[in-house]
């Protein structure tokens, strides 16, 4: 069941990354446009693939909520995560796996009246190698954004696993 966990947990990560991995926003920002959110998940890639997990959670509100809802023999399993266990499971997944691929898939996003806040989904196509098995992921994910302080940062996110192999 640990082994199940992990494999979701890497699949989350790299689809969480790309909402929470960008540079340090421009200080004093107080609008969000689509440039913002696309630079965000752009450069996810590249924390991602340098396992720099300061980099993957650095857009990550202290008190960000992550919910992962995944299929289990009987039900549908959700776990809700804080962002310092979200990182303790990133630090497991980044030194297990041997090879990661994602692509994202039918993203919008939706830049709230006020500017403040965005509403980002996306699906997420991964395949993570761990121990030499192939782990591919279709995860859903919905994002909200939020300007704190003068940075973007991500306050929630939901992500449901829909398909495993």
């Amino acid at each position: 069941m640990k082994k199940r966990y992990l494999i979701i947990f890497s699949a989350l990560i790299m689809a969480i990354a790309a909402f929470t991995a960008c540079k340090k926003s421009t200080p004093g920002l107080t609008t969000i446009g689509e440039q913002d959110i696309v630079r965000v998940m752009n450069e996810v890639e590249t924390a991602t693939r340098g396992k720099d997990i300061e980099g993957v959670i650095r857009h990550m509100a202290p008190f960000v909520v992550i919910t992962v809802s995944m299929d289990s023999p009987f039900s549908m399993k959700k776990v809700q995560m804080s962002r310092d266990q979200y990182k303790a499971e990133l630090q497991k997944v980044f030194l297990r796996a041997s090879r990661h691929e994602y692509r994202r898939e039918n993203e919008t996003i939706a830049i709230r009246e006020d500017g403040k806040s965005a509403v980002v989904e996306t699906n997420v196509v991964e395949l993570v190698v761990m121990g030499g098995l192939e782990h591919r992921t279709t995860t859903h994910e919905k994002a909200v954004i939020e300007i704190i302080d003068g940075r973007i940062l991500v306050t929630s996110l939901d992500a449901v696993v829909r398909k495993k192999e």
